[in-house]
């Protein structure tokens, strides 16, 4: 006759081994969860410097078409570099 305390004393052992390898999986093996969840963050982190990066290359290369011409490189020069013709005085207001 099979009884309750039979059945419970068989899935003891089977549920106590359970717990001991989701144990060993989640804590105490190298890929554990801790250090996954560490990961995906300097995961994000990198994405984001890498798209910060890529958004300052546009502008950057941007920047240098825009130099090519001699106009905008004259005026940039006066503005960001305070350069001037000879003969002019510069008055810098902020």
């Amino acid at each position: 006759m099979i009884t309750l305390r039979g059945i419970y004393r068989k899935h003891t052992f089977w549920l106590g081994a359970a717990v001991l390898f989701m144990l060993v999986l989640l804590v105490l093996d190298r890929n554990n969860l801790i250090e996954r969840s560490k990961l995906v963050s300097r995961i994000h982190d990198l994405e984001a410097q890498r798209d910060y990066y890529r958004q300052r290359i546009s502008e950057d290369s941007t920047l240098l078409e825009q130099l090519k011409d001699t106009e905008f490189l004259e005026k940039y020069a006066r503005e960001k570099f305070y350069f001037k013709r000879d003969g002019e005085t510069i008055y810098v207001i902020k």
